[in-house]
């Protein structure tokens, strides 16, 4: 995990309770009744009363979301960071009672370099399943998934209390994204049972704001995080308003309001502040009164429909915060709107039905399943699980059968409804249900229960149910007891989509009995199966007894059952010409890897055979050649160096390094003579392979390069391998010809040291670094596939844009090249005006400011008191954190793009 994905966004939520998020950290907790909260790898919203008593969790499947927001009406909204992959974006959230987003810690390590360090596949269920996407049909029905992507490095978020700023954004909420310095403004419309997001445009532009809030005079106050991850001395907070409203005399009542002492008010007048156009004052009489026992009040406010819809949503929140006991209940059920005409205000009722567990209201709530109000529904079946009533279980799979999986907000209040209503049994009974939608919903509620009736639908004739039992069963902290009976769906199963198969091979490999063992081999060893597929049942056996275990589905460390630990080994031992028979390509290349993994011995022979076969795919001959173990037999030797002179070059870059592993003492001697005959590629690693090489001939060829180099006939893209090379034998004369080759460079070139980069450089392997270097984490922030939506510049043409020259420059000093639209320009006028955007065209008399929304501006020089441009980048120098052969692989990739 990373720093800060801890506690955040401590807010008061409209049940008088605290809300606060945790990033994917995760918590183990108890509560002080003794209840153990125990979501390690991922993060969530919990809520405790003021005093820390009632601790639970309110939501999960989080990643680390900074700050939440209640709306008027107590919904609950955020906007989630993203896993910093390259496929994915960050996530406007709708958080609701028990939901869960489908985020989990593990998923980050399982993409980008991570597999390589974990030993795991690059298959992530939360990119590969789709997880973070927006509802799509077939999507895992256990989660409640994203409104729409949104935002980049979201930070600081609130809602306009009401009476803030003007009426333009009454109803606004406001978001930092301060990696490319905006605050955007949005509102939101309800869009069945959850929401859209509507007028979404940027309000605050050219300051890297990291948190906002609404003062008590109305005005926006925005955190300027002036120095980035590189911290000064120049951060700020600056204030933003409407300067016609600022001193109107309603701020200066709300700010009296709020600065006073709500306590000191006679009832009256607090029941008539429930109606107040500001949102905190609202909530402040709320809690007085609900303080005060004022039942009666608030009962009659809310169920005169002439009242103020506000004024009636908080009295009923107000009511819900009032200790229960019988009396009051009853008048509750009596007296309640359940049928009145405004929508809001019977799906308010519902909620507060739930909330005070009204079981004798079930038969209301179960007429509201049918109400025409998404919403309405949507609190209808949450509530009717709080209150438990068993027989109300048919009519929530009734909702989940008109629904049919159309509105996943919908689903997800019924998967609740049931989970706190059904026993275990109805639930499984649903097998037979004829609805898919309605099968998948009994999974996911069963999967909440964590109970072993979702055995019943592993045989599901839909895909999608079926994947969904499966993941049930094994993800998470997973239904032990009906693990076995995933891993016997093999073979059966072995031609599923890979969501289904993975899941399977998986838990053969954790149930690991003898039987599980043998299945695993046998779907290996049969070549109707996926390849790939057939390449991770090996992998299964090479973590047979592997201790640490990393789950090689979801990347969660787990403890494996106990089983005879020499198994597998055995078992591959003899079958062994069995496989290689039925193996080739990527199966026979993994399969040569699990051999030296389990230290099976193949020699030598049969692996020369592999890699010298033209026919054979180029993944096995290069594994072929790196398993090769020899104490620099000559006949060996001979067939390494027959095979530097492959037509394929990345055959020859391997036997090089084979044969400076296998004969150190002879290499540089047999490849000395014809070695600038090579391919490219295969002289570069000749020549890096020669600084550690300690003999007198390997000496006398690096001696000659560098010689070539200083008469400026050495191919330039050797120049940084021969530099490389020498520094690394440090041998008298080769310091004597770096000293040289430092005294030429021009001393007016501030990147002199980086020039031997440019040439040379191989595109595939700075793709890797692009992609997937740990600490670099370049697409965390750029987006090579031109869709320009995350913190740093698009990268799509790049190479045609600009040459190496600049991609260097920008590669070690960011600051020296900032790319436009990425430098912020802010321009104060004559008359006080603060104008922020992008300096296009200038003259004597005027420039014209470009800004990031709205219409380009002309403005007369006279007119200017300052200009102050911005000159920093977020990106830090990649001088610090890759190798110069690292920067030389990627500047090549950039200039594909």
């Amino acid at each position: 995990a990373f720093d800060g994905h801890d506690l955040h966004g401590l807010t008061i939520g409209p049940d008088g309770k605290l809300y606060f998020s945790v990033g994917d950290n995760g918590f183990s907790v108890r509560t002080r009744e003794g209840q153990l909260l125990h979501h390690p790898n991922t993060g969530g919203v919990l809520r405790c009363n003021w005093d820390g008593s009632g601790l639970e969790v309110f939501a999960t499947g989080l990643r680390n979301v900074q700050e939440i927001a209640f709306d008027d009406f107590g919904n609950l909204f955020s906007v989630d960071n993203d896993g910093d992959i390259r496929e994915e974006r960050e996530r406007f959230v709708y958080i609701t009672e028990g939901s869960d987003s489908g985020w989990r810690l593990n998923w980050q390590f399982k993409k980008g370099g991570w597999p390589g360090r974990t030993q795991t596949s690059e298959y992530c269920p939360w990119i590969d399943e789709k997880l973070w996407l927006p509802h799509w049909p077939g999507q895992a029905a256990y989660i409640t998934p994203p409104m729409s992507e949104f935002s980049v490095g979201p930070g600081g978020f609130k809602y306009n209390p009401g009476t803030a700023l003007n009426d333009r954004y009454k109803g606004a909420f406001f978001l930092c994204e301060f990696p490319v310095q905006k605050v955007t403004a949005f509102k939101t419309e309800p869009k069945g049972a959850y929401f859209k997001m509507v007028d979404e445009h940027i309000f605050l532009f050219g300051m890297m704001a990291s948190a906002i809030n609404f003062g008590p005079d109305g005005s926006l106050y925005v955190a300027n995080w002036d120095g980035k991850w590189q911290p000064n001395d120049l951060g700020s907070i600056w204030m933003v308003d409407d300067p016609l409203l600022r001193k109107s005399e309603r701020r200066k009542q709300v700010a009296k309001l709020l600065r006073g002492d709500f306590g000191s008010h006679i009832n009256s007048f607090l029941v008539n502040l429930l109606a107040h156009p500001d949102q905190r004052v609202r909530l402040e009489a709320q809690f007085e009164l609900a303080k005060r026992n004022r039942f009666d009040e608030l009962l009659a406010l809310v169920t005169n429909p002439e009242e103020d819809r506000l004024a009636r949503v908080h009295a009923m929140w107000g009511l819900g915060q009032i200790a229960p006991d019988k009396q009051r209940n009853e008048h509750l059920i009596k007296r309640l709107p359940f049928a009145d005409n405004d929508p809001e205000i019977r799906a308010q009722v519902a909620k507060l039905a739930g909330a005070r567990a009204l079981k004798t209201a079930a038969s209301r709530l179960v007429d509201m399943l049918h109400d025409e109000n998404a919403r309405v529904q949507f609190h209808a079946a949450l509530a009717l699980g709080q209150t438990g009533n068993n027989d109300t279980t048919s009519h929530l799979v009734a909702l989940l059968d008109r629904n049919n999986d159309k509105d996943a907000y919908i689903r997800h209040a019924a998967i609740m409804g049931l989970a706190g209503s059904a026993h275990p049994e109805q639930l499984t009974a649903l097998n037979a249900h004829n609805t898919a939608a309605v099968r998948a919903a009994a999974v996911a509620t069963l999967r909440r229960l964590r109970h072993s009736g979702v055995k019943a639908f592993l045989k599901d004739k839909s895909e999608w149910v079926l994947r969904e039992a499966i993941s049930a069963i094994h993800d998470d902290k997973s239904i032990l007891d009906s693990l076995a009976a995933v891993a016997n769906l093999l073979p059966d199963s072995g031609n599923e989509p890979e969501a289904i198969t993975r899941r399977v091979l998986s838990a053969n490999l954790r149930v690991g009995r003898s039987e599980n063992a043998q299945r695993l081999l046998d779907y290996a060893l049969d070549t109707a199966n996926p390849d790939a597929m057939r390449s991770e049942a090996l992998l299964c056996l090479r973590d047979w007894n592997r201790r640490p275990f990393v789950d090689r589905v979801e990347g969660q460390v787990r403890t494996l059952s106990k089983r005879d630990e020499g198994l597998a080994k055995r078992l591959i031992e003899e079958n062994l010409s069995k496989l290689f028979k039925m193996s080739d390509g990527a199966v026979l290349a993994e399969l040569i890897r699990l051999c030296e993994r389990l230290q099976i011995k193949l020699g030598t022979e049969p692996l020369l055979v592999i890699a010298m076969s033209d026919s054979q795919e180029l993944e096995a001959r290069l594994q072929a050649v790196k398993s090769i173990e020899s104490k620099g037999e000559e006949s060996i030797v001979r067939s390494l160096l027959d095979l530097t002179k492959n037509k394929q070059s990345q055959i020859q870059v391997t036997a090089i390094h084979k044969l400076a592993e296998v004969a150190p003492g002879q290499f540089a001697k047999k490849l000395s003579e014809g070695w600038n005959k090579l391919s490219e590629p295969a002289q570069q690693a000749f020549i890096s392979l020669l600084g550690e090489d300690m003999s007198d001939s390997g000496h006398e060829v690096l001696i000659k390069a560098f010689d070539s180099l200083l008469d400026g006939k050495l191919a330039k893209v050797l120049e940084l391998d021969v530099l490389t090379a020498a520094k690394v034998r440090e041998s008298g004369r080769l310091m004597q010809f770096l000293k040289r080759y430092e005294a030429g460079k021009p001393a007016e070139d501030a990147f002199a040291e980086y020039r031997a980069i440019l040439a040379g450089g191989d595109a595939v392997k700075g793709k890797h670094v692009y992609d997937n270097h740990v600490a670099a984490q370049c697409v965390r922030c750029h987006d090579g596939g031109g869709k320009g939506n995350q913190v740093g510049p698009q990268l799509a043409g790049i190479g045609k844009r600009v040459d190496k020259n600049y991609l260097l420059r920008s590669l070690i000093a960011p600051n020296a090249e900032i790319a436009n639209g990425f430098g912020v320009t802010v321009v104060e006028l004559a008359n006080g005006e603060m104008l922020v955007g992008r300096v296009g065209d200038r003259t004597d008399q005027t420039l014209t400011l470009i800004p990031p929304q709205g219409e380009t501006r002309k403005i007369a020089v006279d007119k200017v008191k300052k200009i102050t441009e911005s000159n920093t980048s977020v990106m830090p120098p990649m001088g610090a954190i890759l190798t110069k052969h690292e920067l030389r692989d990627l500047i090549a990739y950039l200039e594909t793009l």
